[in-house]
């Protein structure tokens, strides 16, 4: 029966479809957590470099050097992970777009996979109508 082979056939295919949509749904997942991880890492390194201020008073010329040497590498830290946060963006935005193609394939597939399963009920009950007519009389005899 072809139309029970191109059910099985869809019915395949919504399944990998299926998967490559959960696939997606955790790249994008992963991809807005890592953007919200970069985020919160350059925002907590601009405060520490806000906060290490030289304080008002005398200091040593020594611990001057090692808290612009501090302040120095915050500040690179933050300008990193505002990068790691860009590049985030960009891969969740891509990964919406696999999610986004990924749930209309899997709507395609259902809606081919009803059609499917119509027209092998369809074919069934032709088949089933066929058996139940009265064969012609000379065929009877």
């Amino acid at each position: 029966m072809r139309e029970a082979r191109r059910l099985a056939l869809i019915q395949r295919q919504a399944l990998i479809a299926g998967a490559a949509r959960r696939q997606a749904l955790r790249g994008l997942a992963e991809a807005l957590e890592a953007e919200a991880r970069s985020h919160a890492l350059a925002e907590r390194s601009r405060a520490l470099v806000a906060s290490s201020a030289p304080q008002p008073g005398a200091t040593v010329g020594a611990a001057l050097a090692a808290r612009a040497g501090f302040t120095a590498g915050l500040a690179q830290l933050a300008g990193t992970a505002a990068a790691a946060a860009g590049d985030a963006a960009r891969q969740s935005a891509w990964q919406a777009e696999s999610l986004a193609a990924a749930e209309t394939r899997a709507k395609r597939l259902a809606e081919r996979e009803a059609e499917a399963r119509s027209a092998l009920e369809t074919l069934k009950q032709r088949r089933e109508q066929a058996r139940s007519l009265p064969l012609a009389r000379k065929l009877q005899r």
